[in-house]
Parts: C-alpha cells; structure tokens; sequence
C-alpha cells in the first residue's frame, strides 16, 4: 500500500512540475508580449506589464485553481492530470490574443466555448469518479509507473491543444516584440527581430523603417529586409499599418484637422523622402530628388543609393546623370551574369536571393511593392 501511495504522490508531483514549468515559460518567454500589448490596449495605455511578476502571479493563481479543482473532485489516478484542464483553458483563454486586439477585444467565441468545456469537464469528471474505484492497480510503481505515463500524455495533449488554439501568429510576435524593445529604445536590438524571415506584413516593414532611421542606417540597410506595401508602408495609416504599443513620432502621424485647413503637412526627413520612391521604384523621380540633396559626383553616398544610380544607369538609354562605382558595378555585373546562368527561373531567383536578396537590385527586380 505505501508504495502505490508514493507511487501516485510521485507521478502527481510530476504532473505539478510540468505544468508550473511549462506556464511559466509560455508566458514569460513566448506570449509575453501579446500579453503586453494586451494589457496596454485594455487599459488604454494607462497601464505596463510586468514582464517579471505577471508570468509568476498568473503561473500560481492557475496551480492553486488546479488543487481546488483537485481537492473538488478528487480525481488521483489515471485521469489525474484532468484536474489541471480548467487551469489550461483560463490560460488558453488570456492567451487567444487577437492580431486586431486594438479593434475587437471581447471575448468573442468564448462566452460559448468555455461554458461547454466545462460542462463535458464536470461530465468526463462525474464518469471518472464511478469508475476510478473499479479500476486495478498496475504492476508497475514509481516513476516508471502506467499511471505517470498516462497522465503525462495527457498534460502534453492539452499543451499541444492549447498551443494551436492560442495566438500563435508569428507576425503578431514579432511586431510586439519589436514595440516593446522600440518603446525601450532598442533600436538595434528590434531590427534583429524575424531578420532572416521571409515573411512579414505592411506594419512589420513600417517598424523597421523606423528602426532604420534612428539607427541611421535606412539607405544602407532598408533592402537587407523583407519589405512589403512601397511607400505607404513607411507611415502609420491606423488599418493596414500601425502599431499597438509603440508612439509614432508627430511626423509620421496624418496632419491634424487644422492643418489640412492650412494645407500645412508635417516635414519629413529627407531619407524617408528618398526611400520612398525607392519603395515605389520610381527611379526617374528618385534621381531628380537624389541630385537636389547630393553632389552624387563626389558625395559618399549610402549603399543603396549607389545601387539604385547604378541600377539607373544601366537600365535608361538616356540617363540625366553620369555615376559610376568601381565596387557597385562589378558587382552589378556579377548580378547580370547570375541572371543568365540559370535556365530555371526559380532556381535562378533562389540563387540571386541569397547572394543579392539584400541589395536593391533584387527588391526592384523581383519583390512587388
């Protein structure tokens, strides 16, 4: 008898330990900025997020629910890690953060979905309690027992199940991530955020344009990112290209009532200007602008801006300007040739990707705006 005693203490407190590690670490290290941002909306800004006691407070309200549901139906055995689903699906159900949290953020599905979880739980419970005294001890004990084998497959069930249900776009991460070290003023540290992905979306590529700019690396670097949406990704629109928890500066908000009165417009600094047109790839116009602000003949241009008067030289019968970069055009050459190297057009861009994906050649080439 007192070994099957320690033999259920033993595969109870492995149940516990999983389910405060997992917790723990789900909420402080994967969802902890959907968590954030969250929090912020709800509150309307007024209140942050304690990214340290949050995960720790949330972790013991949801293992003390777990001994009341426990101490309430007394389930000990094979089904033992069941007393832990209602803590699971209070978490499932804070953790479903909608990608549109600052639009709608009810509870939508929930006010259904939960009240019948709980009904089947206390059904599933009720059969349990029958038939748990029925049930023969297995032979084996200890840590190696039936009983711990079954319940810890059950905790990863519901792990896995709950994982899927909640937010798990990866998008949405990253972007929160990226607000909560912009808000910090990490610039450095965001822009290393989904770097090497080849996904991202319109709000995505404004973050890092803005990212870009305080680190004064935005004509050099812009096009070493996934981009998507031109220019209209540059600036906040509240739809399409927003952000949740970091503050735009004034200049790159919509001019206020006033001014459209004025038919006044916040000035913009003369990268974006620049940028943009790259975005848009409208070279022609970005070469009229770039000659107004750069002596291209002697200036030490940034990086993409020697691409992009390269990519202009070649590609015009006429050209206004003359420019020339020893370094830019051979390696413009280099990209021509890998062009005719394959007959596979695919092959051929994964090829050009991966030794030009970060040069504005590719992005002019074969990204849409």
């Amino acid at each position: 008898m007192g070994n099957k005693k320690n033999s259920t203490a033993k595969m109870h407190f492995a149940c516990a330990i999983v389910f405060i590690i997992f917790v723990y670490c789900y909420l402080a290290f994967y969802q902890a900025d959907v968590l954030a941002v969250a929090q912020h909306v709800l509150s309307d800004g007024k209140t942050d997020y304690s990214y340290t006691v949050a995960p720790l407070l949330i972790t013991l309200v949801l293992y003390v629910l777990h001994l009341g549901v426990y101490a309430l139906t007394q389930v000990k055995r094979r089904f033992h890690a069941l007393t832990y689903f209602p803590s699971f699906l209070i978490l499932t159900i804070i953790t479903d953060i909608p990608t549109d949290v600052d639009i709608h953020h009810s509870l939508g599905a929930w006010w259904i979905v939960a009240p019948l979880c709980l009904l089947a739980f206390g059904g599933a419970v009720w059969v349990i309690r029958q038939l748990e005294p029925l049930e023969q001890e297995p032979h084996s004990s200890g840590w190696l027992s039936k009983y711990m084998w079954l319940n810890l497959f059950q905790m990863v069930v519901m792990i896995v199940v709950m994982s899927f249900v909640a937010s798990n776009d990866r998008l949405f991460h990253e972007r929160m991530k990226m607000e909560r070290l912009m808000k910090q003023k990490n610039y450095a540290e965001a822009l290393k955020v989904g770097r090497k992905s080849l996904q991202t979306d319109s709000s995505l590529t404004m973050l890092r344009i803005a990212c870009l700019h305080h680190t004064g690396e935005l004509a050099d670097k812009l096009f070493s990112y996934p981009l998507v949406g031109g220019s209209k990704a540059m600036l906040p629109d509240s739809v399409t290209v927003k952000s949740l928890m970091w503050r735009s500066h004034r200049w790159m908000q919509e001019p206020t009532d006033s001014m459209k009165m004025q038919h006044l417009v916040y000035r913009k600094p003369e990268d974006y200007k620049l940028c943009a047109l790259l975005l848009d790839k409208k070279l022609d116009q970005f070469v009229v602008a770039l000659c107004k602000h750069y002596d291209v003949k002697t200036a030490k241009l940034p990086t993409h801006y020697k691409e992009a008067l390269t990519l202009y030289i070649h590609r015009r019968s006429k050209p206004v300007i003359e420019y020339h970069d020893n370094v830019v055009d051979t390696d413009f050459q280099d990209y021509q040739q890998m062009e005719h190297k394959y007959t596979n057009r695919q092959e051929m861009q994964t090829a050009i990707r991966d030794t030009y994906g970060n040069t504005y050649w590719y992005y002019f080439d074969y990204c849409s705006k």
